[in-house]
């Protein structure tokens, strides 16, 4: 978990993730993690377990899938995700989108 790290321009934003066979969005996303917004049936995952995510961005036609893991959660309110597996590709495509949203 060393790596995880905010230093890395944040975009408010809510892009649509599914994980664990669930709907959500975002709150916020950067190259390196996001914030997933939790529903009013969703359960938290813990601190430090692993997730698979699949952020479909606007006008993309292919989703950007991710490996993470859970490094905090807001106020209950939702979960902070650090990307630990991501193509580099994909995440220029992430600072390209953050500084230029379409």
């Amino acid at each position: 978990m060393s790596d995880y790290s905010r230093r890395d321009l944040r975009l408010q934003c809510n892009i649509k993730v599914f994980y664990d066979e669930k709907n959500g969005e975002t709150k916020n996303i950067s190259a390196n993690g996001t914030f997933i917004k939790k529903d009013t049936q969703s359960q938290l995952h813990p601190i430090g377990s692993d997730i698979a995510l699949s952020l479909d961005f606007p006008n993309e036609r292919d989703f950007i899938e991710v490996k993470g893991m859970v490094v905090h959660h807001g106020n209950d309110d939702g979960m902070g995700i650090w990307f630990k597996k991501i193509d580099e590709r994909k995440k220029e495509f992430i600072r390209k989108f953050i500084t230029h949203p379409r």
